[in-house]
């Protein structure tokens, strides 16, 4: 349902006086429609979830809008999904407002990523692409205390820009497997909430696209080989291996290259904690602290470098919790540098 038409935009918030009115007719709609008592809704979608505190006093009253349409529908036995385009800006203040929200409705991030651009990156690369990018779409709330199992991915797969993009119907049909394939492990790892798909509708006025309903097959067999028989309808040319590359454990690693000033070192993690948020710590008399902040990539190890005073210095590699499962805090065995 279009969230634009309950609370308005940023720049113009609607009425909230009017919110009770509009969350009562949308929970009304969906229980006639999906004859469901207590019906998932998607809210497409949320503007400027990029956007920084301080807000201006319109924003405010949005983002208020929002929360109190969410709270509204979740108290009416409803279960609100809010689809946002673009990574939520979760710091500071922001944070708490997503909190908040994730307590009433749960978190639906798009992921669109162009077909042609999976496809060059060939099977294997697409699918680690692919996968950093829904963790990281994902991490980006987990690491400030939203619980997975209140978030959700949707994936694109229309005809135009961000999903075929011309790319030809059997090239198509491959990325569409990867995506699903992907999408369906990151959730698993992740107990994610749900995992959506849009694009699969003829719009008026868009030219009859011969391929969507065998992508749809595909990408339904991806799921679930007995959804739909994706060989019969892609043909016997159809990759139905669905074998992906695999990964090692949540593995960290912290190696000193140089004890001289600056202290050089490297700082290697596992594909699968891509977009945790980890430090470099030093030990103190008062405990661990943290020298820097670093958001977790795994495709290549980061050097780092740190200005410490000449001495005897204990260093470790951490990793933040997150929740998640698996998101347990993690650590290196202390490293002694002998600064110099």
């Amino acid at each position: 349902m279009s969230l634009k038409d309950a609370v308005g935009t940023p720049a113009h918030p609607a009425d909230p006086g009017r919110i009770p009115a509009v969350a009562e007719r949308f929970a009304s709609a969906a229980v006639k429609v999906t004859g469901c008592a207590t019906p998932i809704l998607a809210l497409n979608e949320l503007y400027g979830a990029r956007l920084g505190t301080p807000w201006s006093q319109s924003n405010a009253q949005y983002r208020a809008n929002v929360l109190e349409l969410v709270r509204a529908l979740a108290s009416r036995g409803t279960q609100p999904h809010l689809l946002i385009s673009e990574a939520g800006n979760t710091t500071g203040p922001t944070g708490a407002w997503w909190q908040s929200l994730a307590e009433s409705a749960t978190i639906v991030r798009e992921v669109y990523i162009s077909g042609p651009v999976l496809e060059r990156l060939g099977t294997s690369g697409a699918t680690v692409y692919l996968r950093f990018q829904l963790r990281r779409a994902i991490r980006n709330f987990t690491t400030i205390g939203v619980p997975s199992n209140r978030l959700g991915l949707a994936l694109g797969f229309h005809s135009g820009r961000g999903g075929q993009a011309g790319l030809s119907a059997a090239r198509w049909f491959a990325v569409v497997k990867r995506e699903a394939l992907a999408a369906r492990q990151v959730a698993s790892e992740l107990a994610l909430d749900s995992v959506w798909s849009w694009g699969w509708a003829r719009f008026a006025g868009m030219p009859k696209d011969p391929a969507k309903a065998t992508a749809a097959c595909v990408y339904l067999w991806a799921r679930s080989p007995t959804l739909c028989n994706a060989r019969a309808a892609a043909g016997r040319a159809f990759d139905t291996s669905r074998a992906q590359p695999a990964e090692v454990g949540s593995r960290v690693r912290l190696r000193v290259l140089s004890p001289r000033h600056p202290v050089w070192l490297e700082l290697r993690a596992a594909a699968k904690l891509t977009a945790r948020i980890g430090s470099v710590q030093e030990q103190s008399a008062g405990g661990w602290k943290s020298l820097n902040r670093i958001v977790l990539a795994p495709f290549h190890p980061l050097r780092t470098r740190l200005s410490l005073p000449n001495g005897r210095h204990v260093l470790r590699f951490f990793v933040a919790a997150e929740s998640a499962p698996g998101g347990a805090a993690i650590r290196t065995p202390p490293v002694v540098v002998r600064v110099h």
